[in-house]
């Protein structure tokens, strides 16, 4: 037997992002399941869903606006919605509704894209401008993202790899630091240059066209003996090693800002 619960939440609320979508928590739908083991012993099974709004209703527009009470539209845009896929404990707090100042600096935001871009490269399929819709989804909770002061940015590139439960074993290269994330699947290098390249693009468009990246790859030489694996032998690379080194080349010799003016 399976019931359910509504639990309405008091003000002030949480701001909550999974995956790039971004919702004010106004209720957790709580969801009991009656389970019995092999020998018939009793036992239950929660899940708590939460329950968001796509809009905050007490937040101004602008400073001197009216609220969004006044815009029949974007109330219509979701209230009272289930996320049936995430439980609350799969979600990550942006801010409370109580606050007056909503600032995320870069290690904020990338801690919140972080994620939703390894799930959208362990799935191997690039799925559109993600990292500009989140920064929208989040403006539109009247979160400021702040900009990002050091303008050369070192990216270091190496193998992620591990057993994941919703796409078996997968190989990704990724950025080491938490700043500016970079998953990208082990395919093609020439294809892994294009996935690069878009997400670079996005960055430049959220945290400004100054920022430069710099590549470098783990499997190249100087080697840093206090980061590889023991089983790194510089002598046989791995497929995914090779492909690390060969992209990093390709966006060493790659115009990654052609065309870019985003300010």
């Amino acid at each position: 037997m399976i019931q359910t619960h509504l639990l309405k939440l008091d003000p002030p609320y949480q701001i909550i992002t999974c995956r790039g979508e971004v919702g004010m928590q106004i209720a957790t739908l709580v969801v009991t399941e009656e389970t019995r083991d092999e020998d018939g012993n009793y036992g239950i099974t929660t899940h708590s869903h939460p329950v968001v709004t796509y809009v905050d209703k007490q937040l101004k527009k602008q400073p001197d606006s009216d609220s969004f009470e006044n815009d029949p539209a974007l109330i219509a845009c979701g209230e009272g919605v289930v996320w049936d896929k995430v439980e609350v404990n799969g979600t990550s707090l942006v801010c409370m509704s109580d606050q007056t100042e909503r600032k995320l600096t870069s290690y904020g935001f990338c801690r919140l894209a972080t994620e939703m871009l390894e799930n959208i490269a362990l799935s191997g399929k690039w799925q559109g401008h993600r990292l500009m819709e989140l920064g929208a989804n989040l403006m539109d909770f009247g979160v400021t993202i702040l900009k990002e002061e050091k303008s050369q940015q070192e990216v270091i590139l190496a193998l992620s790899k591990g057993e994941f439960i919703d796409y078996g074993d997968k190989e990704v290269v990724d950025s080491e630091s938490m700043l500016f994330p970079m998953p990208v699947p082990v395919m093609e290098p020439e294809e892994m240059l294009s996935w690069f390249r878009m997400i670079v693009r996005q960055y430049n468009i959220i945290f400004g066209s100054s920022i430069r990246f710099s590549f470098r790859s783990r499997y190249e030489p100087p080697y840093d003996e206090d980061y590889l694996d023991s089983d790194f032998d510089p002598n046989h690379l791995t497929p995914g090693q090779k492909a690390c080194n060969e992209v990093v080349e390709l966006l060493r010799n790659t115009d990654l800002y052609k065309g870019l003016s985003v300010e």
